[in-house]
Order: C-alpha cells, then structure tokens, then sequence
C-alpha cells in the first residue's frame, strides 16, 4: 500500500512537473492573437491566414463592418463586432485609416453554400457564422457558418491561399466565386472539372479543387445563366457545383500573381503542391515562429508578451513580398522585371512607419530591411521623375498621396512616400546597403526637391504649411549627410540650410510654430492652441507639432529658452493629457525628457503608456466627446484606443520598441534613447550574416510594477551612465543591464547628454 502510495505521489509530481515544463516551452507564435485590434475603429487589423509579408491574406469579410457605403465600416473588410461573412476573399490591407476602397472588401473571393435561397443571393451573399467557434492564430483561422452548417479553415503560403470546407453529410456543395469588391469586373474560366483560371484587374489567380466540379452557372450582376466563363463584367462570379461529397470536405487551392496565370500556376505548384492541408498550417506558423522568435522576452506577465508578439506579427503584415516565385514582378514602368537574389516588397506607406517600424527591423530583421532598400531603389529607377506631392501653394487637407509610375500605372498600391528617403537613409548609416549609394542618391535627391521644391528657397518656408515645412526639414538634413558620405560638398551646405527652413516657421513671440504667407506675414493663430483645429497643421494640434523637429532636438530647446524652460513645457504637455498616443505626430514626445536632461520622465510616461489606463482627449481629427481613460495597448478585440490606426504597423512597433527600452528618435540618425524594459530580460538575436554580434539581452533586475525606475546601468560590464546607445553598440552584441527600484535616480543618465 506504502509502494502504491509513493507511486501515485511520483506520478502526480511528474504531471506537476510536466504541466509546468509545458508552460515554461511556450513559443513566441503561441502568444500571438490574430484578434486584437479587429474591433471597429481600433486599429483596423484583421484576423487573416497569411506568413511573414505574404502577398495572400485569407480572411473573410464580415457584415456590415465591410459595407461601403456611408457609415462605419472596417477598413480591413473584417470587424469582430460582426456576426455574419460576404466571403473569404484573398487579398487585404488593413491597419489604416485611408487607402483604396478595396482594402475594406477585399478581393477574389470564395463562398461556400448548400442553398442560395434566391438570386438575391449572389447580389450581396450573407452568412451567418457562430462566434464562439470562431478561432484563429498564426497562419490559421476557423469558423462555423451555421445556416449552411459548413465548417471553414484557411490557411496560406506566400502567394497561395489553402481553403478546406467541411460540409454536412448529404448536402450538395457550391461554391461562388466574386471579385470581392461590388462593381469590380472578374474574368473567371472554368478551364477543366478540377481549375479554373482568371483576374481582378491586374490581380491573377488560379483555383483548384481536390473534387470535380460538376456543374456551372454565370451570375451576370442580374440572374444566373448557363455557362462556364463570366467574361470580364462587373459585378459578375462563378458558381460551381461538386454535388455531395461522399468525403464531406472540399479543398481549394488559390493560386496569386501579380504577372500573369502561367506565374499564379507556378507559384501554386511551387508553394503548396499536393493536398496536405495541415502540412500547409504547420508550415505557415512554423514561418511565424522563427521569424517571432529573433527577439525573446522573458517576464511573470503573459498579457504584456501576447500584447508584444501580436504586435511583433503585425509588423510583418505589410510591405508584401510581390515577386513570383521565380523573381518576376511589375514595376512602375508597366515592364516585368527580375529580382535575383532577394525578395521584392511593394505596397507602403511611410509617413508614420519610418518613425518606428524600420529601426525595429533593422535590429530584428535587417535581412529583410535590405530587400526592402533594394525594392525601393528598384521603385526609384522604374517610376522615373514621379512626382506624388501635389502643388505646395495648394495642399490638400492632410498628406495622403497616392505614388503612380507611368501614364498612372500603379501595379500594386503603393500609398504615401514621404519620408521614404529616409528609410533608405536609415538602411545606408547601419549597413544595410550592398549596392552603391551613388546609385540611389540622384533619386532620393530628387524626392526631397519634389516635396520641397527649390521655389521655396527664396522664402525659406513652405507658405501655410509649418507642419510640412517641419517635416521637409528632417528629410533635407538627411540628404546633407547622404552628401557628406559621398563628398558632395555643394550638396551637402545647400541641404543643410534647408534643413533649417523650420527655424522660418517658429514665432518667438508665442514659442509655437506658426504659419506664414509668402510675403513673411504671420498668419492667424488658434486662441487655444490645444484646439484640434487642422488649419496649417494635419491631425493635430498647434501642441502637439510643437515637437515636430526630429533630427535637431538641441535647437529647438534653444528656441524655448534653454533644456529647464523645454522641460517645464514638455511636462505641462504629458502633466495636461495633451499628449496623443493615438497619432503619430507626437510619438517621439516621451523620449525627448531624455535629451532635456531628466530620463526618469521618459521612463515615468512611457511605462504609463505601454501599461496603465491613461487620459487621451484626441482623437484623430479633433477632441472626442469626452476624454477616454483607458489603456493605449491591450489584449482584446479593441486592442488600441478608439480612432487609433496601427498605420501600416506604425504603432506596432512603437510598442515593440518601447517595450524593449530602446527607441530612434531620428531615422538617419542611427542611435536609440533608453528607457526602462517593461520585460525581465530581452534577447535580440542578430544576423550574423550582416551584424557582428550574435546577441543583444537587456536585463531588468529587480524589475516589477513597483521598481519602474533605472537607478543604474552597465554595458558589457561597464559602467553607463547615458540615456542612449549607438546601433554599432547593439548590432556588435552584449548586455546591458539595469537596476531597478521604485523611485527615480535623477542622477542616472545625464551624464554625456547626446546631442545630434
């Protein structure tokens, strides 16, 4: 009895033991929920089956958050609000505010159904879903549609979407395939009982079935009609039918490509032959576990690891890898072209994600950073002399312009290019670059002449626009160090003074930026100017542009007064909630108490943000009706505050960077403020194909909700005593180690305080 006693003893410390060996092995891609920011107007992301910069994201749009029409609407296509789906469709962009309406819908689209109940059907097809079955991870999503009692998974490779359909015993299968998009012409074929071939616009695709299809019909936008082939109509899809299934399930492959039909059957054939729908999964989130696993942190809390893998995840949404399979790709000047040796990536958006997002790759994934720099000087050579700003003297209200090559050809979206020269710029200070800087630098010249252009030199400011000509100012010091790199010194004393031309927009009388028409006069100002009122600056107001000179912090705080007058007004800022944590323009805010001289307020107001409830009164376009309190980052469908876009990955990253305790202010400019990790330790695995080092830990010791505060630091045993570190310091490997307590060492970072 004694024996049987200690046995069952032993084996229940083995199951202890076990159960805890288990949760002590979760892995990177496990903390990762596909539906945080999916709710409404909180970050527009989506729950899509995709890999690391897929150019598929297989999610299906729901009812009516993909509505368009006036109202809301998810810009994604999908809302977790929603309880019932128009299709799965393929092809997605979410995460912004803006863009082209199909990124709410969707495009090329599958429907499975048993009875159509009318032709209305086809007009707008509805399906309920049950909510509580509806999962989704990395590379993964599932759901019931319960009228039709159908069972749906997805899965994806890069180019390939992976559909499986579970029918109940006995009914027949349909499915329909749309354009996704209302009023968008599809050409679809049924070539054979098991493919079909066809496009949406320039999108290519082919679709195979792992059961013959039977019978089909035409929906023309009107009624169904015998036929195998919808031409190129509007509004029109394809219904095909397999009958019942005697094994219940049906399995489509979607094959995508940006060149043609024969590249979408090689890209099918090359990332997802067979019918393993499962090897598929597996593969897709083994891609997301590797790639999430280049940085390890290590804490108690698992909220805060699943908030920073989601958002680790998300950075990897967009750009997309658009080239086949072999290389092939459409570039801005209508011709294919050839990628050999790297991977080309369109589809951006810089305006907010040069701030944060490309610092964090280049520590993360510089290997896919380079590819990117390579697509952009590719960009640069086939668009020619493009020019997507439009005429300064006449802006519009804000600065969403879409880049077109030639005669208006834009292959694949590519939204928004200020600032582009500087993540080329970033890349090139860091090592990113294995092509000449000679190469690109007549282009990046040029786009910074197009947003500023040589018109204004005589004035030295952009007329009405403080906020552009701000901002203008970092690109053009940017080019004044790319000159300098290649002893271009004309260049390098012209881009210079333009570098300054903020210095014309700042009214000393007021100590605000202040815009100005183009004979010098001082235009109106706000009475308040914590008033959201966009006249002379976008999304924001005249508070929170007041930071907005990025890459000459030591300047402006002359222009305050000196470091104490900046202090006091910085911390009136964050002391008054005039901060926005749900827009871009101040992001950089919390950081600058570090070069004022005071880095526990840094560590004090970005700690807040990342973790505790927070008073925002913005929104994006003007004051909310009441100040929100709440969290900034969360765990949940409404994972950011409301109005809050993620921007293309923007606010991700800003997250993930924070969280690690390093943050650029200036890309260009390649050094990091520090602040406090809110993780017990952080591991950043280097490349060490491109970077020296092998690895990058920062610790927190004594780390908890209490002891928030640095009290002191060590770099590879050293003594520091500074609140930054240089890229070189990382990417050459170490540790850096922080001791933490409860109340802030004011003496701990001032020493040496950087200036650019």
């Amino acid at each position: 009895m004694k024996n049987l006693q200690k046995n069952w003893k032993l084996l229940f410390m083995l199951c202890i033991a076990c159960i805890s060996c288990n949760k002590s092995e979760k892995r990177p891609v496990d903390y990762v929920d596909p539906f945080i920011c999916t709710q409404g107007d909180h970050g527009h992301w989506l729950p899509a089956a995709l890999v690391p910069f897929g150019l598929v994201e297989l999610c299906p749009d729901t009812w009516p958050g993909s509505l368009i029409a006036d109202g809301d609407f998810a810009h994604s296509g999908y809302d977790y609000s929603d309880s019932q789906i128009r299709g799965f469709s393929h092809m997605h962009r979410g995460s912004s505010g803006g863009g082209s309406i199909h990124d709410r819908a969707g495009l090329i689209s599958l429907v499975p159904f048993t009875d159509a109940l009318s032709d209305t059907f086809f007009v707008n097809p509805i399906l309920d879903i049950d909510k509580k079955t509806e999962t989704a991870s990395a590379g993964f999503y599932k759901v019931h549609l319960t009228q039709q009692n159908i069972m749906a998974e997805l899965t994806a490779t890069t180019r390939n979407g992976f559909h499986r359909y579970t029918f109940q015993e006995g009914e027949p299968v349909h499915l329909f395939l749309n354009s996704g998009k209302r009023g968008q012409a599809i050409s679809c074929t049924l070539v054979s009982p098991l493919r079909l071939e066809g496009a949406v616009g320039n999108r290519y695709f082919v679709a195979e079935f792992d059961a013959p299809v039977l019978e089909t019909s035409v929906w023309n936008g009107n009624q169904l009609e015998p036929g195998d082939s919808t031409g190129t109509q509007a509004g029109a899809g394809l219904v095909c039918s397999f009958g019942e299934l005697k094994n219940k399930t049906l399995q489509v492959k979607v094959g995508l490509s940006l060149t043609g039909i024969e590249a979408a059957t090689k890209n099918l054939e090359a990332e997802c032959p067979g019918w393993d729908f499962e090897k598929t999964r597996q593969k897709a989130e083994k891609a997301w576990n590797d790639i999430l696993s280049g940085i390890e942190v290590s804490g108690e809390n698992d909220e805060d690891k699943t908030i920073f893998y989601t958002a680790l995840y998300h950075t990897c949404f967009l750009p997309q890898i658009i080239n086949d399979v072999d290389g092939k790709y459409p570039g801005l000047d209508k011709n294919i072209h050839q990628a050999d040796g790297y991977n080309f990536y369109n589809n951006y958006a810089f305006w907010d994600s040069f701030r944060t997002k490309y610092p964090l790759y280049s520590l993360w994934i510089p290997a896919v950073y380079r590819d990117i720099t390579k697509s952009l000087r590719d960009i640069y050579g086939q668009a020619g002399s493009w020019d997507p700003f439009p005429d300064n003297d006449h802006p519009p209200h804000g600065f969403c312009y879409t880049v077109r090559g030639k005669d208006g050809y834009q292959p694949f979206s590519t939204c928004r290019h200020e600032h582009m020269l500087m993540v080329v710029a970033d890349a090139y200070v860091k090592g990113l670059f294995d092509f000449p800087l000679e190469s690109v630098y007549p282009y990046m010249k040029h786009e910074a002449m197009i947003q500023m252009p040589e018109k204004y030199d005589s004035i030295g400011f952009i007329p009405a626009r403080p906020d552009q000509t701000g901002e203008y100012s970092w690109d053009n010091w940017v080019m004044a160090q790319m000159a300098k790199e290649l002893g271009y010194d004309d260049d390098y004393a012209y881009f210079m003074k333009r570098s300054e031309y903020w210095r014309n927009t700042w009214d000393p009388s007021i100590k605000y930026f202040r815009a100005r028409a183009a004979d010098g006069t001082w235009l109106d100002f706000p009475d308040d100017p914590t008033e959201n009122r966009e006249k002379y600056t976008y999304e924001g107001s005249k508070w929170h542009w007041r930071w907005n000179i990025i890459h000459d912090i030591a300047s402006l705080m002359g222009y305050f007064g000196g470091k104490e007058a900046f202090l006091k007004e910085l911390e009136y800022f964050f002391d008054n909630d005039l901060y926005t944590a749900g827009n871009q323009i101040d992001l950089h805010a919390p950081y600058l108490f570090n070069m004022a001289g005071a880095p526990w307020l840094t560590q004090k107001w970005v700690r807040k943000i990342l973790t505790e409830p927070i008073v925002q009164k913005y929104g994006t376009h003007n004051f909310f009706p009441e100040p929100i309190f709440d969290r900034v980052y969360k765990a949940t469908p409404d994972g950011y505050l409301e109005e809050m876009d993620c921007d293309y990955g923007c606010m991700a990253a800003w997250y993930n960077m924070s969280a690690m305790g390093l943050y650029q202010v200036c890309p260009g400019d390649p050094v990091y403020q520090l602040t406090a990790p809110i993780f017990e330790e952080v591991k950043i695995r280097l490349d060490e194909k491109i970077y020296p080092g092998k690895l990058f830990v920062i610790k927190a010791k004594n780390l908890s909700k209490e002891n928030s505060y640095i009290q002191s630091a060590t770099l590879n045993g050293n003594v520091l005593n500074r609140s930054w570190i240089s890229h070189d310091e990382i990417a050459n490997g170490g540790e850096m180690v922080f001791e933490m307590g409860s109340q802030p060492n004011k003496n701990w970072g001032i020493d040496s305080i950087r200036k650019q």
